[in-house]
């Protein structure tokens, strides 16, 4: 029986390594979808600042704040609606930037997070497993695999540990106390 633990162990292991090395593979897949929609964006608003040079804003952002404070609803939605392309922008920049310097983990974190779901099941529509060639990004995953793997185990070791302990310890007779001459 314990060869068949030892083989699942093992097993379970191979899985989770492998799903762990699509992690940088994902992330290269996500800079991309991600390069590509800041490209975009980048020339909506600098399509924006060309506006705002042509009508002498020192700046996008005063722009938006003048078209905020006019009377028309319809040019106050369409401050709001730069105002957040603007954001966006920020918002964007940031998560490429920790794509191109962050380390495994950190990059892992942003793809993953909650919020950014939405653009991580885009990414996963096109997403085609493979093997990453940098040796960094294979130490991370296999430090990941064998985190999660002990993670998994640790209540089955904990489990042992306490067997085995009950085991070592010698039986109480239950009518004395430790004090008592039996």
């Amino acid at each position: 029986m314990h060869w068949l633990i030892n083989l699942l162990d093992k097993f379970l292991f191979a899985i989770v390594l492998i799903a762990a090395l699509q992690i940088p593979i994902l992330a290269d897949h996500y800079r991309q979808y991600l390069s590509g929609y800041v490209e975009a964006t980048q020339t909506t608003v600098n399509e924006y600042q060309a506006l705002a040079d042509q009508f002498g804003y020192a700046s996008v952002e005063q722009m938006i704040e003048q078209l905020q404070q006019n009377s028309a609803p319809l040019v106050r939605q369409d401050a709001q609606n730069k105002a957040a392309t603007v954001h966006r922008l920020n918002e964007l920049q940031a998560g490429l930037a920790v794509l191109n310097t962050g380390h495994f983990f950190e990059q892992t974190w942003y793809m993953l997070a909650p919020q950014r779901f939405d653009t991580l099941k885009k990414v996963g529509s096109n997403f085609s497993p493979s093997i990453p060639l940098q040796p960094v990004a294979v130490l991370y995953s296999v430090v990941l695999a064998l985190l999660i793997n002990a993670l998994f185990y640790t209540p089955a070791w904990c489990v042992r540990g306490a067997r085995r302990l009950r085991r070592r310890r010698p039986a109480v007779d239950n009518n004395h106390s430790p004090g008592e001459a039996g």
